[in-house]
């Protein structure tokens, strides 16, 4: 253990000054080598662990403040309105399990569309669906608060992991992967990463892009990816129980020990209903959509449908806070030194697009961003650091901006379906231990493809046909 941290350290330590001991490239001021070198620093550091993602951003932090006397600059990302944004979704994702609602939508979808285990399927996919704009840990919403009803289910019906995983069990443990990870790009707070990717968008392509403009592009390509994936997966690996007699019987007992429905949850599903109404209209009431949310988590608050205390309790909402910040702050701090500008001027010369046609260049950096994956332990590491680089690549060969922002934002949690470690509620869900990892790859490789040719020959036509480009 202790050499396997002392390898991580030295790779954290090592590469960042192996960069600085290189003669910096021309074009590259050496402001903008050394902070990039911290930020290299940062990076592995978010990737191999040796300490917590929040303790990595500290240091990061502290290195440049104290060495490149760029304190503000850094310290400014935590004022990012998108870090607040993804701070006060994960308070709600509390509230949606503390007060029971999030369980209660299963129940009622079991009730009415679980009489097969397709309808199963259909019910854990839209109770993941309903609840993902106000959850943006996927480990949260799908690992926490959906799969585990699932899972009492399919251990109900006599499916445990060994030899009865497959009468059920391996089906919705497997669905349940496919599913948060594609819920998980259909709004801007459904998971974390993607305000990193819309903060990369920003400084490096000088685009915004609103949540209600995610929210219309993604809503055709991945709800039609969404409607057919629990019958693909069916297909693919098939439960050995077809149909489920007892599901009202199972529906009503869950719904039972929830109890009438507590004016908490009404009042929490009406400030949802608000919140949501409020992230869609924004381009026409002018309100940003982290000040909305905020306003939902007061609200919440003065409702008593949270507490301070609960607020407290969530600690992914601080450690998120605290990386995030950082890593914006680190970010802008490289576009403000006009790295990313010079990169994209290096890139540009060593890897030309701008000769091929914008279809052919826009499947070139998907298909790139997906194979990459299988080096990548999560997705907000995957954002961080190679998010930029294929940035500066579409930016070099002239490729719209709006697109090609939704296509890598879009794209950035289905494309870890590839592994069974490329987003966090991967390992969580694996390691239920329902299904062998060749079979996780090999039905995730499967929805890979399918979600690469529905964003690519749907979704741009879409895209066009919204004048996003």
């Amino acid at each position: 253990m202790k050499q396997e941290l002392a390898i991580k350290w030295a790779a954290v330590i090592g590469v960042p000054l192996l960069i600085l001991a290189m003669p910096v490239p021309g074009g590259f001021t050496l402001d903008a080598w050394r902070l990039f070198a911290v930020y290299v620093g940062a990076i592995l550091g978010i990737m191999l662990r040796p300490l917590a993602e929040p303790a990595i951003m500290l240091v990061a932090v502290a290195i440049v403040s104290l060495w490149l006397n760029k304190m503000n600059a850094v310290l400014g990302g935590y004022s990012n309105g998108t870090a607040w944004l993804v701070f006060t979704a994960f308070s709600l994702s509390k509230a949606f399990s503390g007060t029971g609602l999030g369980q209660r939508i299963a129940y009622i979808l079991i009730g009415k569309i679980g009489r097969s285990t397709l309808g199963l399927g259909y019910a854990l996919t839209i109770t993941d669906t309903i609840i993902s704009p106000a959850t943006p840990s996927n480990t949260a919403r799908t690992g926490g608060i959906v799969y585990p009803i699932f899972d009492s289910l399919s251990r109900a019906l006599g499916s445990s992991p060994g030899e009865t995983a497959r009468k059920i069990g391996s089906y919705l443990n497997l669905l349940a992967y496919q599913v948060s990870m594609t819920t998980s790009c259909l709004f801007i707070t459904a998971t974390a990463s993607n305000v990193i990717v819309l903060h990369f968008a920003k400084d490096i392509l000088k685009v915004n892009v609103s949540w209600m403009d995610w929210a219309v592009a993604a809503f055709v390509p991945v709800m039609l990816v969404l409607a057919i994936i629990p019958y693909a997966t069916y297909k693919l690996y098939p439960p050995e129980i077809k149909y489920v007699d007892n599901y009202k019987e199972i529906a009503e007992k869950g719904l039972a020990k929830l109890g009438p429905m507590s004016s908490k949850e009404k009042t929490l599903a009406l400030l949802f209903v608000l919140a949501v109404i409020g992230w869609a209209t924004t381009s026409i009431t002018n309100f940003n959509a982290t000040a909305i949310a905020i306003a939902f988590v007061a609200a919440a608050l003065v409702t008593r449908v949270l507490t301070w205390e609960d607020v407290l309790q969530t600690g992914g909402a601080w450690s998120t806070l605290i990386w995030y910040g950082g890593i914006i702050g680190l970010a802008t701090a490289l576009s403000q030194a006009k790295f990313f500008v010079s990169l994209a001027q290096v890139i540009g010369t060593a890897v030309n697009l701008s000769t091929v046609s914008q279809p052919i260049a826009f499947a070139v950096i998907l298909f790139v961003s997906i194979a990459v994956r299988y080096v990548f332990a999560s997705t907000a590491a995957y954002a961080t650091s190679f998010v930029p680089v294929l940035f500066t690549i579409g930016l070099a060969a002239n490729l719209p901006a709006l697109p090609l922002t939704l296509l890598l934002g879009i794209s950035l949690t289905w494309g870890a379906l590839v592994t069974h470690y490329g987003g966090a509620a991967g390992p969580v869900l694996f390691g239920y231990g329902y299904v062998d990892q060749v079979t996780w790859w090999k039905v995730g490789t499967i929805i890979v493809a399918l979600h690469f040719v529905v964003t690519l020959l749907i979704g741009f036509p879409y895209w066009k046909l919204l004048g996003f480009y």
